[in-house]
């Protein structure tokens, strides 16, 4: 009865964390067929000119490819962080509103929408939208995810089903780069916006299949639903667990009901909340500006200046490198301090960035492709996973939403800074700059964040 009660718990956390999953997708879904998506030739600045052999189709529904310049391109990509700011904020509403289950199903028939929008897209613009919305079904699965897996997991658990975030948003990237490997042609590259259309839509289905967060059913007065919602999660002949929890929570959510919900604006302005406020978006503002999304977003362009013919295999490896690396790191989150894992992590960034950059001045190949792995390691093992598990840790219940909403909307600001700027700066200086940042908020974290 145990393992049936583990496996259906399990496939709870898999389900929801699709979201999240569709968040990594959708992120890096344009890195690796830049080339065959936007009809340049491989120098990235040049139409292709179709020859007799082999014609393009002219831009429309279902063109090879969609002309576009080096600056629409960079739009193209970062117009997505504009999007998941959006829905960073408007997720918390619908959160109160319609439950984090129901919230996430209406989120996951949006991120089919846009995949089926981008997939056909006829030009540019049509193009562009379809990632914007893409952009905000993420931001609003950033949210939810996160909070939704808080609620379900034991207490024994949290951190490992915390970081199942993470863990879910490397999975879909590295599934967008084996994608992108066999699929980055003429034409072809369309079926990788599909397969993102279809995942949103078997998440749809599939979220039907399991309960509402019960600590969400307390708080809306049904504990009936409650009971019978971790009945489901944790077993039904778990009555002395469920009732344990049941008696734990239910004091601490009709107190938090009582209180009027903590507002965005209250939470980022507000004295009694500074700490916190400082601490949840400067981990999250840190976690971008440290410059992962520079190798998820450009980690093609960025290899392929000395590695050209290696560039799409080296980056689903360092994608997998990074994947395994989370969840080998998650089995420690709930055992060591998070304020030392944080600490090293950017210590790691900081030093593989400068690493990076010296590798990619001086045209050293094996240095480059080395730095770029650890670099991205080092950020597997504290720096990604961990923001997002720091606001349902260290925030009050009635402020949770709140934060996380605020750090997912410096999270997005940072993440549309990195993914706009890195094209049109010298590779070089913005590693020499995530470098620089990494050691600075390592520095920060040790001298004003509190051990959790």
């Amino acid at each position: 009865m145990a393992a049936s009660k583990n496996a259906y718990l399990f496939y709870c956390a898999a389900v929801i964390a699709l979201g999240t999953f569709q968040f990594g997708y959708n992120m890096a879904e344009l890195n690796e067929p830049r080339e065959a998506m936007s009809c340049l030739t491989a120098d990235g600045h040049k139409n292709k000119t179709p020859s007799p052999a082999e014609p393009i189709k002219a831009p429309g529904y279902f063109s090879d490819c969609i002309p576009m310049a080096p600056w629409q391109y960079s739009l193209v990509t970062s117009i997505f962080a504009a999007g998941g700011l959006t829905g960073a904020l408007l997720a918390g509403p619908l959160t109160k509103r319609y439950g984090r289950r129901r919230a996430l199903f209406l989120n996951a028939l949006g991120l089919t929408l846009a995949g089926l929008i981008k997939a056909a897209a006829p030009n540019v613009n049509i193009l562009a939208f379809g990632r914007l919305l893409s952009g905000i079904g993420s931001g609003a699965a950033a949210v939810v995810v996160p909070l939704y897996l808080n609620e379900i997991a034991p207490k024994d658990s949290e951190g490992s089903f915390g970081a199942l975030t993470q863990i879910s948003i490397n999975v879909g990237i590295l599934m967008t780069q084996v994608a992108g490997l066999s699929l980055s042609e003429p034409l072809i590259w369309r079926w990788i916006l599909v397969i993102g259309a279809v995942c949103g839509a078997l998440q749809a289905f599939l979220l039907l299949s399991i309960p509402e967060s019960p600590k969400y059913l307390l708080s809306i007065g049904d504990k009936p639903g409650a009971r019978d919602a971790l009945a489901r999660l944790r077993g039904a002949n778990a009555s002395n667990t469920i009732e344990a929890e049941i008696r734990e929570e239910q004091p601490l959510v009709e107190s938090d009901s009582n209180r009027e919900k903590v507002s965005f604006i209250t939470f980022i302005t507000s004295p009694v909340y500074r700490r916190s406020a400082l601490t949840v978006c400067g981990l999250m503002f840190a976690q971008q500006l440290t410059g992962i999304n520079a190798v998820i977003f450009h980690g093609v362009s960025v290899l392929a200046k000395l590695l050209p013919n290696q560039a799409g295999s080296i980056n689903v490896f360092i994608s997998l490198a990074n994947l395994l690396i989370t969840s080998i790191a998650s089995f420690f989150f709930d055992r060591v301090s998070h304020k030392l894992l944080l600490i090293l992590s950017m210590l790691g960034m900081g030093t593989f960035a400068f690493l990076l950059a010296a590798g990619l001045h001086w045209y050293i190949p094996i240095l480059t492709a080395v730095a770029c792995l650890m670099f991205v390691s080092s950020f597997s093992m504290g720096l990604g996973p961990l923001p997002w598990m720091v606001a349902g840790r260290t925030v009050k219940y009635e402020a949770v939403d709140a934060a996380q909403a605020a750090g997912l909307v410096v999270n997005w600001i940072g993440t549309f800074i990195v993914a706009f700027g890195v094209p049109l700066v010298p590779t070089q200086i913005c590693f020499v700059l995530f470098g620089g940042i990494g050691y600075l908020s390592a520095f920060l974290v040790s001298w004003g964040v509190e051990a959790y």
